[in-house]
């Protein structure tokens, strides 16, 4: 019984460190006002287009960021090579540093890698996100500033969101 025990409550404290993604050179602070840009797979990334729908929870939007100008809320493309997804409470003032959490109350954003139609999710529990400006009438415009790290994978920047739902 110890034995199973200590095993339990060692296997879980590995767990939790796993999932730390603490970084000495993780900025912190506000995010940066310059357009959303940065890294996802090696490759560069620029927000074009970020797309909000309705969140997981009510007072939430779920939010898709696309390098794809093309997109609009009539063409919603779950093809994309690359995107950054993020669910956040979708009122203005907000922000909030990013930490995770099985419980509930944590913040995190999530990089999508399409590779041959078989997409990895990397969840970056180092970052912020503050919403700038949170209109809830479709069709309208708000703004949003979002700082994600994990695994390689940086963007920091603000970007236009459309709200579609």
């Amino acid at each position: 019984m110890k034995l199973a025990l200590v095993l339990g409550l060692s296997a879980l404290a590995l767990f939790a460190v796993g999932c730390g993604s603490s970084s000495d050179d993780a900025p912190s602070g506000p995010v940066s006002a310059s357009p959303l840009s940065g890294s996802i797979d090696g490759q560069d990334f620029t927000g074009k287009v970020a797309i909000a729908r309705k969140g997981f929870d009510e007072g939430k939007k779920s939010i898709d960021i696309y390098d794809d100008a093309s997109i609009t809320c009539d063409t919603f493309n779950d093809k994309a090579t690359r995107k950054i997804l993020i669910d956040v409470p979708w009122t203005t003032g907000m922000s909030k540093d990013f930490s995770f959490s099985f419980s509930g109350g944590g913040q995190t954003a999530t990089f999508v890698i399409d590779k041959g139609g078989s997409p990895d999710n990397i969840i970056a529990t180092t970052g912020r996100v503050e919403v700038i400006d949170a209109p809830t009438d479709v069709g309208s415009t708000g703004k949003m500033r979002l700082r994600a790290i994990a695994e390689g994978n940086k963007v920091e920047g603000e970007i236009p969101v459309q709200v579609c739902e």
